[in-house]
């Protein structure tokens, strides 16, 4: 068996049914491993994908569109093909 850490820090911003590890540097928010981006250096911070790619240039920065007085079922979309 694998210990698990004694504080829970919450769920995943993405993955809702995952367990947050950290902490992005970046926007704050709680994340599971899959989602961020491990530092190559000693004094990079952790970040996830989305701030990561925004730090490396590849995005621009007010990528994140948040909907913050919707619920999970009315983000998905209602139409079909």
């Amino acid at each position: 068996m694998t210990a698990e850490p004694e504080t829970f820090l919450g769920a995943c911003a993405k993955h809702f049914t995952e367990r947050a590890v950290d902490r992005c540097a970046d926007c704050g928010e709680l994340y599971c491993g899959e989602c961020l981006v491990p530092p190559t250096r000693k004094r990079m911070p952790v970040r996830c994908v989305d701030c990561a790619l925004v730090a490396a240039g590849v995005r621009a920065p007010g990528h994140k569109r948040v909907m913050p007085s919707l619920s999970r079922a009315q983000k998905r979309p209602t139409s079909r093909w």
